[in-house]
């Protein structure tokens, strides 16, 4: 499979599984949901029969958001979900660090990290301190904030944009379960997860097509 495929074929999946997603077809999205990383793997294993070191760190990334992907599904283990993508990012981030870095976007990325935190990250630190998960919790914006930078400071738009989208996935996570109020009918709840998904499976996508050079 080469990476255009691997990309390709992962956002067919992405699609299936937002379809999933809105209708609450459980079983659907339990298939749909790991199925759109698993090509990602296969690309990045099949692009580099060498198995060279930053491959190697980018299916350990791609494994761990699997991982993650199925610990979130219900009913969601959220600790052990937040331990995987925690992983991912370590991950994501030790690739761009293996890459040049430009001084210019990077200095732009940290300053919407610091943005990102004081408008987002505060609510959200404050609600998981009230239900005991503040370090965890913590120490995940922390780590996806620098993936985010090392990303951006990369110089590619597209790695860049992946990188910002799963910041703006995951601060909607963290948001709808730490400082809103439970939605209050089914198809708010719907609309809630897609919020998540959608920009999550865009992100996962841009970062892998990015690091595969597909564009």
């Amino acid at each position: 499979m080469t990476p255009v495929a691997g990309v390709a074929v992962g956002g067919i999946f992405a699609v299936i599984d937002w379809i999933a997603v809105a209708r609450s077809d459980d079983r659907l999205e339990r298939i749909a949901k790991p199925a759109v990383i698993a090509p990602l793997i296969v690309a990045v294993l099949l692009s580099d029969p060498e198995a060279s070191t930053r491959s190697f760190i980018l299916a350990l990334a791609l494994g761990a958001s699997v991982t993650g992907d199925l610990l979130l599904l219900p009913p969601a283990r959220f600790v052990h979900g937040l331990g995987a993508f925690f992983v991912a990012h370590l991950a994501y981030l030790v690739v761009f660090l293996l890459g040049p870095l430009r001084f210019e976007p990077g200095v732009i990325a940290v300053v919407a990290a610091v943005a990102v935190g004081l408008v987002a990250g505060r609510p959200i630190l404050a609600g998981a301190s009230r239900a005991g998960l503040r370090r965890p919790v913590a120490g995940y914006f922390v780590a996806i904030l620098l993936m985010a930078i090392a990303a951006t400071a990369s110089g590619s738009p597209v790695a860049a944009g992946g990188a910002w989208l799963f910041v703006a996935s995951d601060a909607i996570l963290g948001w709808d379960r730490f400082v809103a109020r439970p939605a209050a009918t089914p198809r708010a709840s719907v609309v809630g997860r897609l919020a998540v998904i959608v920009p999550y499976h865009a992100a996962q996508l841009l970062l892998a097509a990015a690091l595969l050079r597909v564009v």
